[in-house]
């Protein structure tokens, strides 16, 4: 390694030292809350809600489908619009049809990234037509970006000096993330539990410094510095990515972790 790397960056990133594993047990990832994505009255008695998880390293939709009509429903399939990370059902959707009137049926529908890609707007937004015997429907959801956190995230501690050096300072993000009650030990083992992992941890004038890595099924790199004052629930979270428009994205998925 050039001795460069080594030389102090900003935010006293010099001194980093390596957590090793001793960051805490993971505790399960988080999962967003199953919202209605077609109500019934738009899809002819069909209605249909999910969301998005990541589990054992594989994206998955939890879908929930009801008959809410007057007749049974057969021969559904799924298809995604282009997306913004390529996201595609990687399986058919398998349902036991015939479905009758006022039944529910649960799938987890796995997903790949090797669709299609294009820029959707919002970047997280996916366009999804479900087909049936009696009609074929549109709908959109917003998926989490946390469920591309890859699991192989963690960044070198020499690497990850020299990127944050590296990635222009006009890309670089600063948020408020408020009412949080957690500790830095449990902010670090809540977020690696989901694939957001600390590098390294310093105490600087009575503020816990977390910094921490992601990487996202595309090969984007996020890194990032989480500030902790013991016993205030206000963090200051700063993002650096290659991709600035990724940023708003990362910073609901570590709200959403912190406070669930």
């Amino acid at each position: 390694m050039p001795s460069s790397l080594n030389a102090p960056v900003g935010g006293g990133l010099g001194d980093l030292f390596d957590l090793g594993s001793g960051v805490g047990m993971p505790a399960g990832s988080y999962v967003v809350p199953k919202t209605v994505w077609l109500p019934a009255m738009k899809a002819k008695g069909l209605e249909i809600s999910g969301t998005f998880a990541r589990r054992m390293g594989t994206i998955q939709m939890d879908v929930t489908f009801t008959n809410k009509a007057m007749q049974i429903m057969t021969d559904f399939a799924i298809q995604f619009n282009r997306n913004s990370f390529g996201l595609s059902p990687a399986a058919p959707l398998q349902l036991a049809t015939p479905m009758s009137p006022n039944q529910t049926i649960e799938v987890s529908l796995p997903l790949s990234t090797v669709g299609p890609v294009m820029k959707m707007d919002p970047l997280n937004n996916l366009q999804v037509a479900v087909k049936n015997n009696i009609d074929v429907f549109y709908f959109s959801s917003l998926y989490p970006i946390n469920i591309l956190f890859v699991e192989d995230g963690k960044m070198e501690r020499q690497v990850f000096l020299a990127t944050w050096k590296d990635i222009p300072s006009d890309n670089e993000a600063q948020f408020q993330i408020k009412d949080c009650h957690l500790n830095s030990d449990a902010v670090s083992s809540k977020l690696q539990s989901n694939n957001i992992f600390t590098i390294a941890k310093r105490n600087v004038e009575g503020q816990d410094m977390l910094y921490q890595s992601m990487k996202l099924t595309n090969g984007i790199w996020i890194l990032a510095e989480l500030r902790i004052q013991p016993g205030s629930p206000n963090f200051t979270l700063s993002l650096k990515c290659r991709a600035p428009e990724i940023s708003q994205f990362v910073l609901q998925s570590y709200e959403a972790m912190l406070k669930n």
